[in-house]
């Protein structure tokens, strides 16, 4: 293999290293955040009446919006599988 191929393969893994690394922050970001989520919406929930919490709610939370459309971050996840992060690329030689 030339120095070029083998410095662009070195590179490429390097890559989805990085991108692993940044999709394993994320997740744990994303479900923390999710956590909290909950949490608040129990807060409102037991400490509001149920009319005024309803309403709050809906206003926070509309499950129309795209970003409603995607469950969880392993659904993303899933969505960028064959972008050429594959398992043992962390292994660097």
């Amino acid at each position: 293999m030339d120095p070029r191929a083998e410095r662009k393969q070195k590179k490429k893994k390097k890559s989805g290293v990085r991108t692993k690394f940044m999709i394993e922050s994320l997740r744990k970001d994303y479900y923390a955040l999710r956590d909290e989520n909950d949490r608040l919406r129990e807060i409102v929930q037991n400490n509001l009446p149920k009319d005024v919490a309803d309403g709050i709610l809906a206003d926070c939370f509309d499950l129309t919006s795209p970003s409603a459309k995607i469950t969880s971050v392993d659904d993303i996840d899933a969505k960028m599988q064959g972008m050429g992060i594959d398992e043992g690329d962390e292994d660097e030689d």
